[in-house]
């Protein structure tokens, strides 16, 4: 088990935050090629943090890499450079039902397969930022043995609501779904998170 008290953000289009990642010590760092990076610089992001994985050390820090959804048409092509960066975690951001998990997985298979990484590698994380990804929060969690965790995209999920954040009120319905899907999952499946 691998303590996560603190998760540290980069932008993947930062190198001197990439650099520095990390001399400040936190448990995880995630280094981010979806909302902190604009469209026109996606590839130079994800050039940029395959780069880093492969030649900068970050121990004992857990590496989390945040793609771009599948969706996106930019997802795979992420999936593509950074499992072959063996970070620790991929997260999936807008997971919605298990079929983004699986569809993601399958991706992950394909690569590390081709990329000669056993196969099991790399874990999996699943943002939730939807009322329809809350919903369906139980069978995201048990839809694959790679997930290590399910976390609640706080901002993104009361802009779905098209509410606003208040004292966590708008919050206590999905963050209970999400620990309550995580714990049925069962006890060698994801731990959850709530942003």
């Amino acid at each position: 088990m691998r303590l996560r008290r603190t998760m540290m953000f980069v932008p993947g289009n930062n190198p001197g935050m990439i650099k520095d990642a990390g001399i400040y010590g936190a448990d995880c760092i995630m280094f981010d090629l979806e909302d902190s990076v604009s469209i026109n610089e996606k590839d130079a992001a994800r050039f940029l943090v395959y780069s880093a994985l492969t030649t900068l050390d970050y121990s004992p820090a857990e590496i989390v890499v945040r793609i771009n959804d599948l969706s996106s048409g930019l997802g795979v092509q992420d999936l593509e450079a950074i499992v072959r960066a063996k970070p620790d975690v991929i997260r999936l951001p807008k997971t919605e039902t298990a079929q983004d998990v699986i569809d993601c997985e399958r991706e992950i298979e394909r690569i590390e397969r081709e990329a000669g990484i056993p196969v099991g590698t790399t874990g999996m994380m699943a943002a939730i930022e939807s009322a329809e990804g809350v919903v369906n929060a139980p069978a995201i969690a048990k839809s694959s043995k790679r997930l290590i965790g399910i976390a609640l995209g706080a901002e993104d999920y009361v802009t779905d609501l098209k509410t606003t954040r208040s004292d966590g009120t708008e919050l206590a319905f999905a963050r209970g779904m999400i620990v309550n899907a995580a714990r049925s999952a069962g006890e060698s499946s994801p731990s959850a998170g709530a942003g």
